[in-house]
Order: structure tokens, then C-alpha cells, then sequence
């Protein structure tokens, strides 16, 4: 009785979603309603991205309530509160507790992940590259919920990571689901998954235009771009930052600076002196991480148990250093404000990349974007304090601030090879526009001068090293011929008259290699179609049928191209046909001259692949 129950209640909720589902695929098939399905799917991901932020920010909230505030008593500086902590009179700090706990998050961050979605672990924002390249931009559902709790955990407890990884993955991971479940193409699928990642790179970060933009680069470790998710991933962002600030998060910048602007040419010396160094600083930190993942790759134990030891390494050093626990957004309000000395920046930056590295390259699951930030900008602001100390009356007390800003957008564009994004993002977390010169020069130094290493390793070269856009390159070739270039005698299938009876037809199919012929008129124009499959039938039940060829042909939507297109117009027109073979036309009267098959097509893309894979 139960179980009739529980099917009847599946069938109630089956039913409305197979509905929807048709509804949709209808939607998509409208070209008139083409821009309109986009804005929705857009609005869809930027929803769930923007709930998924909040959702994971309170989590992480919640975990460190209980881990760090109430176990410990360690309450860390809050950018909100211009970096005051908020601890309650009279707290308590319980130091030794700094060497367990963050083992302890580790351990349960590790079995959640290995347990239910082992491609969970490490950054984020890595697996959803990696899903966009390799795996047709699918990602299974249940990834994004696992990487939500692991990462709240991980970082809860005092682990060194940032939250964009889990955000970016929640977002697409709900595009890649949403268009599996819609039965959407590969290429839309993608664009989708691409849309999820800059809708939570953008609420999380509270950057839109970065958040938009970040999605479309950091794909590739060149100067190239998914353009063509542009604009998708630039609604999805719009609506995710919305809800994030304003049921959340409130719309005031992440850090809180002054108004600073650009008014001294000579700063720029300074700044490209500091843009050499943050480039082998940023590939010290890629080597270093990918080193320890390589040493926690060989130890011999089942990966569930290797966050715990990362986690362990990073209690070791939060213990002497507790300023390298959590995202670390505070310190760097307090390094703007000029209230953290020289030794202390180097040593939280330098630490920031070990803890960082043995939280995440163990398996532990955070993200990587904030931690380069805040490195970045600790190295920034030491920068700034040793010209000062050194040139003090070029480089002013004042000055030292936007060494900490640029350093953020520098650092991170060395290391994850995405210079524009790093330079809106830095814009847009701190309010702060003024200061574009002297960090496009920042930025263009780190990203050449850093090499090709970037600390995504899953990111691909360009668009042609992408397995996403290979058969993109094969149909570059198709343009440079028509249909007319490769038109054939065996091309010619003979046309069928109006009156021609089902003897006829039979006997035109027999005689023929293709599943459709035309039926013309005295003028040789096409006046409707008829399929092998309509003629088996009728031969195979009806073969006394009486009726002629312009009684049982079919009118609408016939399968036409005309014989001066190129063949890449012949592939779209193929799929978006649904068809196998479409009839040559010429002319203004269109009349029929022959058919022209995938095959046809196929034979020069073969001699394009022949061509790329020798180039």
C-alpha cells in the first residue's frame, strides 16, 4: 500500500515536470523567442547561484560559530567592522585547540567528498573547467551540494581557502543539470555551465561585471575568451549579485577603502618593479601547490584520511600564525588601513601560501581565488611600505594603500592567467575605479612575465587547444567551398512527377541511393518531397494504394539549399533540418539540381582533420 502511495506521489510530480520539459524544448525550437529562452535560463542560474551563495556563506558562518568562536574563542578580524573583530568581552582563547580542529574539519570534509562525489575535492572552479573541456560540460547534481559542505566545514574550521570554488560550482553545476534534464545540445550545455560560473564567482564576490568575465576567461590560460557565453554569464551574474547584496550580503563593497585615485606618472616605475616580483612570487606559490599535491599523491593511504593531515599541518602553523585561518578578508581591510607592519605582511603572505596549499592540495575542498587575493595583497602592501621606507618622499605614506590593491589584482592574474577579470574584480570589491592605470600595467606584467604554470591546471591554451571547440577549427575549411564546388554526377537524384503512381515511385527508389526524392513540377521547381519511408509502408500495406506522388507528398518544411552556399551553411542547415540530405536549388525560380549529403560534407572535413592533426 506504501508503495502504491509513493509511485502515485512520483506520478503526481513526474507528470507537471514532463510538461514543463516539452514547454521548454518548444521554447527553444521558437527562433522569435531565441533571446527570450536565454534571459530565462539566465535569470534560472542567477537564482540559484545567489540562494547558493547565501546558503554557503551562512554555513561557513555556522561552522566557524562552532569551531573557532565558541571551541577555540578566536574570533578574526571582519572587513564590515573596518577590521574589528566583534569577540564578546572577557572571551577566552583555548591556543591548543588550534593544532586539532582544523584536522577535524579536514577529516570530515575528506569523508564527505570521497565518500558521495570524489571530483569534489581540491578548488572548485578546476572541476568545472575541467567538466567544460573534457567531460561535454556535464556535471552530476549532486556535486555542488557535496562541494557546499565540504567547504563550509573545511573553512569553518580554520582551513586556508576562499569560498568562489563551491559558488562557482553550485552555479554550474545547476546550468549543467538544467540543460541535461531540457535535453539541450552539448555546445548550450556548456555555455551554461559557463554562465553558473561567473553567476557565482559574481555573487560571492559581490562583481558582477568580474564575475561575468572571470567565467569566460579562466577557461584558457591564453588571451582568450568563450565569448559566446558572454552575455549569458553577464545576466546569470546580474541576478545572483542582486539576491547575494541585497537579501544577504547588503551592497557595500567587500573592502572599504578611500577614494583613490591615479595622479603620479612616477608611481608606475614602482609598480612595474613590484609587478616582476609578484610574477616569480605567484609562480613560487603554482609550483609550491602542485608540489604538495604530488607528495599527498604518494602517501599511501585512502584519500578520505589526507585532508585530516593537511588539516593537521595547517593547525601546526595557525597555532604561531592564527592570521592564515579562513578567507582572510579582514587582515586585508587591516593591510589597507595601514594597521599591519612590514614583517607581518611578508609572513602572512608567505604562510598563506603553504597553508593554502597543504589545505587544498591535500584533497581538503576550498577555493583558491581569495587566497591569491590576499597573498597578493600582502606582498602589495610590503611592496609599497619598503618604497616608502627607501623613496619617502616619491613614494608617500599615503600610497601604500593602493600598493595592497594592485597587489590583489596582479598577484591573481599571474597565477590564474586572467588579467581582465583580476582587474574588474579588484575594481568592484573595493569600489575603487581610480586606480586602472597603474594596475592594467600590474596585471600585463604578471601575466607575461609569469610564465605559462597557472595554478587552474586545467585550464586549456586557447580555443583550438580545447576538445570543446576542436570541430570548431574543422569547419573553418567548409567556407572556402560551396555546394556547387563539390557537386557530383552520383548527386543527382532523379525527380518524381506529380502523377507519378506508386509503381513509379517504387521504382525511382529502387533505382536510387538516397531516402528522399523531390516531386517537381513542369518547371523543375520543388513542390513537395517524399521519403523511402513513406513508400515502404505503402508497399509493404497498402500496394494497392491509388493515389500519386502529389497525393502523399509532404509540403512543409522542405529540406532545400541553394547551390551557391557554403558548406558550412550545408552542416548548420543539416541539424538544424534534422535532416540527412538536403535538396540543391539554383536560382530565383529555385529549381532542383541535385541533393547533397552528409557524407558529401564529411569527405572534406575528413581531408580539414587530416590537415589539423598534421599542423
Amino acid at each position: 500500500m506504501a508503495d502504491k502511495k509513493r509511485k502515485g506521489a512520483t506520478g503526481i510530480l513526474r507528470r507537471p515536470l514532463l510538461n514543463i520539459k516539452r514547454y521548454m524544448i518548444k521554447f527553444q525550437d521558437n527562433r522569435f523567442m531565441y533571446f527570450s529562452r536565454w534571459l530565462f535560463f539566465g535569470l534560472m542560474i542567477g537564482i540559484v547561484a545567489g540562494v547558493g551563495a547565501i546558503i554557503f556563506n551562512a554555513l561557513i558562518r555556522l561552522f566557524r560559530f562552532i569551531f573557532q568562536n565558541t571551541l577555540e574563542g578566536y574570533y578574526s578580524p571582519r572587513p564590515e567592522l573596518m577590521g574589528h573583530t566583534g569577540a564578546p568581552p572577557h572571551v577566552v582563547l583555548v591556543h591548543w585547540l588550534f593544532l586539532i580542529i582544523p584536522a577535524v574539519g579536514g577529516l570530515f570534509s575528506g569523508l564527505l567528498v570521497y565518500t558521495f562525489a570524489p571530483e569534489a575535492e581540491g578548488h572548485g572552479t578546476d572541476a568545472a573547467i575541467d567538466a567544460f573541456h573534457n567531460k561535454e560540460g556535464f556535471i552530476r547534481g549532486r556535486v555542488p551540494i557535496i562541494k557546499t559542505l565540504a567547504s563550509s566545514i573545511t573553512l569553518g574550521s580554520g582551513g586556508s581557502g576562499g569560498r568562489e570554488g563551491p559558488v562557482a560550482q553550485i552555479g554550474a553545476g545547476f546550468g549543467s543539470v538544467l540543460a541535461t534534464f531540457l535535453g539541450l545540445p552539448v555546445p548550450e550545455r556548456r555555455k551554461m555551465l559557463v554562465a553558473g560560473i561567473g553567476a557565482g564567482i559574481g555573487a560571492i564576490f559581490k562583481s558582477p561585471l568580474a564575475g561575468a568575465m572571470f567565467g569566460v576567461e579562466v577557461l584558457y590560460s591564453d588571451m582568450d575568451f568563450e565569448s559566446g557565453s558572454l552575455m549569458l554569464a553577464i545576466v546569470s551574474s546580474i541576478i545572483a549579485y542582486s539576491i547575494y547584496a541585497y537579501f544577504y550580503a547588503g551592497f557595500k563593497p567587500i573592502v572599504l577603502v578611500p577614494m583613490f585615485t591615479y595622479t603620479r606618472p612616477v608611481t608606475l616605475f614602482f609598480y612595474a618593479i613590484m609587478g616582476f616580483a609578484l610574477a616569480f612570487i605567484g609562480q613560487f606559490y603554482v609550483r609550491f601547490f602542485y608540489g604538495v599535491h604530488s607528495f599527498f599523491e604518494k602517501i599511501k593511504i585512502k584519500p578520505h584520511f589526507k585532508p585530516m593531515i593537511g588539516g593537521l599541518l595547517v593547525g601546526i602553523i595557525a597555532y604561531f600564525l592564527p592570521e592564515i585561518m579562513g578567507v582572510g578578508y579582514g587582515w586585508l581591510q587591516l593591510a589597507v588601513l595601514g594597521k599591519i607592519s612590514l614583517v607581518m605582511l611578508i609572513m602572512i603572505g608567505l604562510f598563506k601560501i603553504i597553508a593554502t596549499s597543504f589545505t587544498i592540495s591535500s584533497g581538503g575542498s576550498a577555493g583558491v581565488y581569495a587566497p591569491s587575493l590576499i597573498i597578493g595583497g600582502m606582498f602589495g602592501g610590503a611592496f609599497g611600505i619598503i618604497f616608502h621606507m627607501l623613496l619617502p618622499h616619491v613614494i608617500l605614506q599615503s600610497d601604500i594603500a593602493p600598493f595592497v590593491l594592485i597587489g590583489m589584482g596582479g598577484f591573481f592574474a599571474g597565477v590564474a592567467k586572467t588579467p581582465i577579470s583580476s582587474l574588474l574584480m579588484v575594481s568592484e570589491m573595493t569600489g575603487s575605479y581610480g586606480l586602472l592605470p597603474p594596475l592594467m600595467l600590474v596585471n600585463a606584467i604578471t601575466f607575461i612575465v609569469s610564465g605559462k604554470r597557472s595554478i587552474y591546471s586545467k585550464q586549456k591554451k586557447n580555443r583550438m587547444d580545447s576538445p570543446a571547440h576542436s570541430k570548431d577549427y574543422l569547419i573553418e575549411p567548409l567556407k572556402k567551398y560551396s555546394v556547387k564546388d563539390i557537386m557530383k554526377d552520383e548527386n543527382f537524384a532523379k525527380p518524381i512527377k506529380p502523377e507519378a503512381t506508386l509503381y513509379e515511385m517504387i521504382t525511382v527508389f529502387f533505382n536510387s541511393n538516397f531516402t528522399i526524392h523531390p516531386v517537381v513540377d513542369a518547371d523543375g521547381r520543388i513542390i513537395g518531397f517524399i521519403k523511402y519511408a513513406t513508400i515502404k509502408n505503402m508497399m509493404m500495406n497498402t500496394p494497392d494504394d491509388e493515389r500519386v506522388a502529389k497525393d502523399i507528398m509532404e509540403t512543409k518544411k522542405i529540406p532545400k539549399i541553394k547551390i551557391t552556399e557554403t558548406l558550412d551553411i550545408v552542416v548548420h542547415n543539416f541539424f538544424r533540418k534534422k535532416t540527412d540530405e538536403l535538396f540543391v536549388v539554383e536560382g530565383k525560380t529555385e529549381k532542383y539540381r541535385a541533393i547533397i549529403r552528409k557524407r558529401d560534407v564529411l569527405v572534406v572535413i575528413n581531408n580539414a582533420e587530416n590537415i589539423f592533426k598534421n599542423s
